[in-house]
């Protein structure tokens, strides 16, 4: 079968289309033709080598997949060839879904309604499980509270302005002035512009004094203002930084005074957790709850395209790869 793998570490253009042997499903798994595989940032990760993949080299890379089942191993009797079936948190501690076929462990594959494309499920894949865990499963959010999105026009940005406007809360977001309409689109009360030098100053101006949940996509910049915007007993989830998080004993301070709680979290890292959040995500993608948008498609032979794509601003939705 194709796949696309790599051998070494380094930029884009490591990625390589090759003839490697199709897989069998062991016990347990389930063989997945692919339809459509997600790129998100982790892969770029695994790509650079800023996250190692527990087999080794080389090593087929990708995260998500949406596809139909082909084969299903001993001891698994809830799918059988011709499901349409979708799965997320692959490609770190196995073999990825940059390939024609993936074999997938059945405790972590969900059904695909039919009334969602393939390329929506694999666009949804990651974000919305990612979300959900942070916000609800790590952040405690409820009814009634107020939450800040910091980065609502990303992937999982958009998904968390969705899920936290479903759960029936008051949200803000952070985003480019150019994808405000974006983020209010998706159901954030308020969009304030990433880049202001006062990010609390900038929410308390949008209307809103206090949060009760931040989800931290930034946790090296935005730390400060997080803590200042907590309500008490507040809680910031971080998913994503890019450098080094300092805790100056000013912030720290800040931390104790608001009781805030610091949590971390990945959906990569969380399987136990995937099907569960799949299954949630599939009903409300088949009746448009959910709308998750796919900015662009490329074909295996592109996937370093993909990848530049990713790792440039302003996309618009998931970048998507196809065999």
């Amino acid at each position: 079968m194709r796949a696309v793998r790599i051998d070494d570490h380094g930029g884009p253009d490591i990625l390589a289309e090759a003839e490697v042997a199709t897989p069998e499903p062991g016990h347990g798994e389930v063989l997945v033709r692919t339809v459509a595989a997600s790129v998100n940032p982790i892969d770029t990760y695994v790509r650079e080598g800023a996250a190692e993949p527990a087999d080794g080299l080389p090593h087929v890379v990708g995260s998500d997949v949406a596809g139909v089942v082909v084969a299903a191993g001993a001891g698994v009797d809830e799918f059988a060839p011709g499901d349409r079936a979708f799965a997320t948190g692959l490609g770190l501690f196995e073999q990825g879904s940059y390939a024609e076929y993936v074999p997938v462990p059945a405790d972590r594959l969900a059904h695909l309604p039919e009334a969602v494309p393939f390329r929506t499920g694999a666009a949804a894949a990651m974000v919305y499980p990612t979300a959900w865990r942070a916000l609800v499963d790590r952040g405690g959010l409820t009814v009634g509270d107020a939450c800040l999105i910091q980065g609502g026009a990303g992937g999982v940005g958009n998904a968390a302005v969705q899920i936290a406007r479903h759960a029936g809360t008051e949200v803000v977001a952070t985003a480019r002035p150019d994808d405000a309409e974006l983020v209010e689109d998706a159901g954030a009360d308020a969009v304030v512009d990433y880049r202001a030098d006062d990010m609390a100053g900038a929410v308390r101006a949008a209307g809103v004094d206090a949060v009760d949940v931040v989800l931290e996509t930034h946790a090296d910049r935005n730390l400060a203002g997080d803590l200042d915007l907590l309500s008490r007993g507040g809680r910031v989830v971080v998913i994503g930084e890019e450098a080094p998080i300092e805790l100056s004993p000013s912030l720290s301070m800040d931390a104790k005074i608001a009781d805030a709680d610091l949590r971390f979290m990945s959906i990569v890292a969380s399987a136990e957790d995937q099907k569960r959040l799949l299954e949630r995500t599939a009903p409300r993608l088949a009746d448009g709850t959910f709308d998750v948008r796919v900015a662009d498609v490329y074909p295996f032979p592109e996937a370093a395209e993909a990848h530049r794509a990713v790792e440039s601003t302003g996309t618009g939705g998931k970048v998507l790869l196809e065999p």
